[in-house]
């Protein structure tokens, strides 16, 4: 179910905490960007990232400037919109190195025609940085973003989107599938 499907990393943030960019640390022997890319190739067609080219040019061809710096995930994913290939993005944020594959399927298979996103939820926090969108969210994204209106609850607010109630720890999911590293402690 690789066909129609763009990949997103969003690799851009200013890692602050981390004291590095988070996108080139290592885990394992991999940099988080690079096992990014690794967990969206199987489920996608394409894959690009969103940072800086002078960053991360070395990845590949596919690595795209964001459209709006310093206005966070959210220009990332407009930006991702209008360069894609496909109208189904699965976008994941490069510091979250546990996503699985179950995960990706599930999200996907839940972005119907009458669906701009599917995004998990659990105990009351959502994960937009690990969700699927259709470019038909497009036109909102960009308008929030030009609002200065950023926060991803906001702009999912103002399309069509459906919630998942995916548990980690429970019903066969890991513990710290949407665990992110913000900082060197988290490593």
């Amino acid at each position: 179910m690789k066909q129609g499907w763009t990949g997103v990393v969003l690799a851009g943030g200013k890692s602050l905490r981390m004291g590095s960019d988070k996108a080139l640390i290592e885990i394992e022997g991999r940099t988080m960007l690079d096992r990014a890319l690794d967990l969206l190739d199987p489920h996608c067609a394409e894959v690009l990232v969103i940072g800086e080219q002078e960053k991360y040019g070395s990845v590949g061809p596919f690595v795209i400037a964001d459209e709006w710096p310093g206005k966070g995930p959210l220009g990332g994913i407009a930006t991702a919109m209008r360069y894609a290939s496909n109208d189904k993005l699965l976008v994941i944020a490069c510091d979250m190195p546990h996503l699985n594959a179950r995960l990706f399927d599930l999200i996907k298979t839940n972005l119907g025609q009458f669906t701009d996103a599917v995004v998990p939820r659990h105990d009351g926090l959502i994960e937009p940085l690990a969700a699927a969108y259709n470019r038909s969210a497009q036109p909102s994204f960009r308008r929030c973003v030009e609002l200065d209106v950023l926060k991803m609850s906001d702009a999912l607010s103002q399309v069509r989107t459906s919630y998942m109630e995916v548990l980690p720890g429970r019903d066969g999911w890991p513990a710290g599938l949407f665990r992110n590293i913000n900082s060197p402690t988290d490593l």
